[in-house]
């Protein structure tokens, strides 16, 4: 009669001898890693595009504050073909006067407060 025997597996006691099965692991790993640092930081990684969206909110905030700008000129310009306006422009910032009007200029004294 024959009797089988249980066989087990031999284990090395040296560990050069062991077959390494860490390396695909750390393989994974290392490529999981670049590709994180690619995804990033790369030509089109997540913090360029996110430097690039606030860029544009900020060139779309220049935009509006300057079409605002050129309404407002736009709006002057108008004005400065009206003859009353160019008559207010005048008095106001040049101190000029019609003929024959008199000019009075008050001054406040700071002393009596």
């Amino acid at each position: 009669m024959i009797m089988r025997t249980k066989t087990t597996r031999r284990r090395s006691a040296r560990p050069s001898e062991r077959p390494n099965r860490m390396w695909p692991y750390l393989l994974f790993l290392a490529l999981a890693a670049l590709l994180l640092v690619f995804f990033l930081s790369g030509p089109r990684g997540t913090i360029r595009l996110l430097e690039q969206s606030k860029e544009k909110e900020r060139l779309q905030q220049e935009i509006e504050a300057l079409e605002r700008t050129k309404a407002a000129l736009d709006s002057e310009k108008v004005k400065l073909h009206l003859d009353a306006y160019i008559e207010k422009i005048a008095r106001e910032q040049y101190n000029m006067k019609k003929e024959g009007e008199k000019v009075y200029k008050i001054q406040i004294d700071d002393k009596d407060k």
